[in-house]
């Protein structure tokens, strides 16, 4: 085994390590975003229960949330069963 060979070797190696360390470094670090931006503190939570809420101006009409259409609520539960026999499938492309 030649001597440049032989530092090809250890360089590949030493690379290898280097990125599989950065590569482990980088789990670590986006596991621990992800715990951190899931979790709320007791104080947000304090903070936000006792946060005062707006209150509607007097003689101001109080606005109901609006119902949606048919459109933007489908479930199947909404509309009745289907009557009569089901039809043909349409031809093939």
């Amino acid at each position: 085994m030649s001597r440049k060979s032989f530092w090809d070797a250890e360089r590949m190696g030493l690379s290898l390590r280097v990125g599989a360390m950065a590569a482990v470094l980088g789990l670590v670090v986006l596991a621990a975003e992800q715990r951190l931006s899931q979790s709320v503190s007791a104080q947000e939570i304090a903070a936000a229960e006792t946060m005062p809420r707006p209150v509607p101006a007097r003689g101001a009409p109080v606005q109901a949330t609006p119902t949606p259409s048919a459109h933007e609520d489908y479930f199947p539960s909404h509309f009745p069963e289907p009557t009569g026999d089901p039809q043909p499938l349409p031809p093939q492309f």
